[in-house]
């Protein structure tokens, strides 16, 4: 009886057949092709000799779609630098047992996990393990959520790592995940125009933050409801929103409001969430960020600068935390 490792019943990728990359390929051969489009990964305590997988990928703006199937072996692996972005793993058969900081999760059919910004987790994957990857850039997660919220969000956004498959809301989301992957591998789908214009990724991120309960939840159920901004506020927030460049000095944001510094702090972070420091420096950071992906300067120091960032190191640390890379990987990135 022929006791080798039997090959699965369809060849190559199952989803995202049209970004196929690799297909019954060894170890040593995925690992560098899914730290590109994930994080670095090891085995650890064996296992993985005998593993084959076949791998699919596809960007689509802010979102990565990666698909895996693992076969021939179970396989134990631990993530060797911290998640930069968040990480949606849906798995299609087999499980996953994860662990991160204080989270234990199995990923199976009825249960999905989502990586946030800053866990470095462990995976055991069991023999015949297949998943879908959504990767969503933490820039664009939280921007979206301060476009819901209309205020200012310091990151990350922290989600309850385990998703619930079996509640409505959550069946619908990952139910659209799969439609969205249907027309990824359709030429004349809705994907075909584009991230810019086709609604898909809008709805993914809307819906995963309307669904899966963060540190926000709260805030989203009761936006509705929210007071209106008082006057003083709104002033403010057009001033810094027109040239976020400009002289932005407490004593002048109090002069354009109306109301003295101290009622304009309490104030303003009542509103918006956010200290006037805190909003200025959160504008200013995605104007640098759009000015970088534009290419729109000749150095990062240059772009900083013109929006008034007088320290380069201390701006480079925030732009770090905040959109997950060095300001100089984008500006490289808007180049190539």
């Amino acid at each position: 009886m022929d006791e080798s490792v039997a090959e699965p019943a369809v060849v190559g990728p199952s989803l995202l057949r049209r970004f196929t990359v690799l297909e019954s390929a060894e170890l040593d051969e995925v690992r560098p092709n899914a730290s590109q489009m994930l994080s670095s990964f090891r085995p650890t305590s064996g296992g993985g000799s005998g593993m084959l997988c076949d791998l699919a990928a596809v960007g689509f703006g802010p979102l990565s779609l990666v698909y895996a199937r693992t076969y021939g072996d179970e396989l134990a692996a631990e993530i060797t630098e911290k998640v930069s972005y968040y990480d949606i793993n849906i798995a299609l058969a087999g499980t996953n047992r994860v662990e991160a900081g204080d989270e234990r999760l199995m990923l199976t059919q009825s249960t999905a996990g989502i990586l946030s910004p800053r866990m470095r987790p462990t995976m055991h994957l069991s023999d015949g393990y297949s998943q879908l990857h959504l990767r969503i850039e933490r820039f664009a997660l939280e921007r979206h959520l301060e476009d819901m919220l209309g205020r200012h969000v310091v990151g990350p956004i922290q989600f309850r790592a385990e998703i619930d498959l079996t509640s409505p809301a959550l069946a619908s989301w990952v139910h659209a995940v799969h439609l969205f992957v249907q027309d990824l591998d359709q030429e004349s789908g809705l994907s075909a125009f584009g991230p810019e214009l086709s609604p898909w990724a809008g709805f993914v991120m809307t819906g995963l933050l309307l669904a899966q309960p963060h540190d926000h939840s709260a805030q989203l159920a009761q936006r509705q409801f929210a007071p209106v901004r008082p006057l003083s506020v709104k002033r403010v927030i057009d001033l810094i929103e027109q040239d976020p460049s400009n002289d932005l000095s407490l004593a002048r944001l109090a002069a354009v409001a109306g109301v003295g510094p101290r009622s304009l702090q309490r104030s303003f972070r009542m509103h918006t969430g956010a200290s006037p420091r805190e909003y200025i420096q959160s504008v200013r950071l995605a104007r640098v960020h759009d000015d970088l992906v534009a290419g729109a300067g000749s150095t990062v120091a240059d772009i900083a600068l013109r929006w008034g960032f007088n320290h380069v190191p201390r701006f480079a640390r925030l732009y770090r935390e905040r959109y997950g890379v060095p300001p100089s990987a984008t500006l490289r990135a808007s180049r190539a």
